[in-house]
């Protein structure tokens, strides 16, 4: 009896482990076709296109954006659900994840005629020390469904913050859409994982929606609360509150620009996948940036060794040597020891992300690689500020 106890921990950690992989494999095995997928349409955006043409690419990327989120959300719910997903806690800046939300989505609500506005409280805190990757998650989750239930009018995202005696603060952030609504029998099954309507051939919107039940599982896992008011005709309105803290210090200002007059900044791309080295590689191109690519660790680091960069970009997971040990041997380098490392990966979990953070990166891109948000993240450390990337 006491040998099967002890045996029992094991081969439960085994299960554990294997549920582990397989999701993580899965996730990236179909996240890295939709990189290339969005990437080329993104690309192909801007070339000269007839009207008709445009509609079609729109129509087209719009599928592959219903199909990542439904990835997405499906492999996320069923790894909180296993309990084979957890949250790592660290600093960032709520109003920056916010506004990078909220930026992330207005393209989508703007094709709609919707207008998306974001209201900060001015109590939110500079710097927070929360789980953001899960606290955006949950409102990619409500955004994405007051877009695409919403046919007319506005989407407002509202944001504050209260202190608590305790030190700690809770963060409160609302999505309000002038929809349709929501009937009050229906708002208990928002959350169960199935569909509001029993006839799946009478549902406007078919699909698996498991984006709200993840949501609430996220949320409560944070020891915070998701609510819903909603009435028909009137529009919904989406509440989430989670405990933050306030970190102590202030974060650190950020790095300083190359002077206007310098035409190009100095990128290299560590990425093993053929078509994310074409788009990634056209897309920096396009904007005045120099790229030199590297399909694999060793390449990046003898191209480290040969000329300077002002920034990296570095795919996770490639042959041989991984991107997180690829980073750490860059890091050991007088060459590349203070440039900016960003990882881009398909595995968006907390898990990977503090273990780029361990191993020396500087900040993190999800794949599918979104274009503004490549551009932004360049910007911020120091790239070419004067090129908008609304311009895309």
């Amino acid at each position: 009896m006491a040998l099967a106890e002890l045996v029992a921990p094991s081969e439960a950690q085994k299960v554990d482990r294997i549920k582990r992989n397989f999701l993580a494999s899965l996730n990236h095995e179909l996240r890295t076709p939709l990189t290339g997928i969005l990437g080329m349409l993104d690309l192909l955006t801007e070339t000269p296109l007839s009207e008709e043409q445009k509609d079609y690419v729109n129509s087209s990327r719009s599928c592959a954006e219903l199909l990542l989120e439904s990835i997405t959300n499906a492999i996320e719910y069923s790894s909180l659900t296993n309990g084979t997903s957890g949250h790592t806690y660290s600093e960032f800046q709520p109003a920056e994840m916010l506004q990078a939300a909220v930026s992330a989505r207005e393209p989508k609500a703007r094709s709609k005629g919707l207008h998306l506005s974001l209201l900060l409280d001015p109590q939110l805190p500079e710097l927070a020390l929360s789980d953001p990757h899960r606290v955006r998650q949950i409102l990619d989750v409500l955004l994405s469904n007051a877009i695409k239930f919403t046919s007319a009018g506005e989407i407002e995202v509202i944001a504050s913050a209260a202190p608590q005696p305790d030190g700690r603060m809770w963060l409160s952030v609302s999505v309000r859409d002038s929809g349709p609504g929501i009937a009050a029998d229906q708002l208990p099954l928002l959350f169960g994982g199935g569909k509001l309507t029993e006839n799946p051939l009478a549902d406007p919107s078919p699909g698996l929606r498991v984006g709200l039940p993840l949501a609430k599982q996220i949320t409560e896992a944070m020891g915070g609360t998701l609510q819903v008011e909603s009435y028909p005709a009137q529009g919904s309105l989406f509440t989430f509150t989670i405990p933050i803290s306030r970190a102590a210090a202030e974060p650190p200002p950020p790095p300083v620009a190359e002077p206007a007059e310098r035409k190009t900044a100095r990128v290299l791309l560590v990425e093993d996948n053929t078509v994310a080295q074409r788009f990634m590689t056209t897309l920096l191109e396009r904007r005045g940036y120099t790229v030199a690519l590297a399909p694999d660790g060793m390449a990046a680091l003898q191209l480290a060794e040969q000329q300077p960069f002002d920034l990296v970009l570095m795919d996770l997971q490639m042959p041989g040597i991984d991107g997180l040990e690829t980073t750490r041997r860059l890091r050991q380098t007088a060459a590349a020891a203070k440039v900016p490392i960003i990882a881009c990966t398909a595995n968006p979990s907390s898990e990977v992300r503090a273990e780029c953070t361990a191993a020396g990166m500087n900040d993190f891109l999800s794949k599918p690689v979104n274009s503004a948000e490549l551009l932004t993240v360049l910007e911020r450390y120091g790239g070419l500020r004067w090129r908008s990337a609304g311009n895309l």
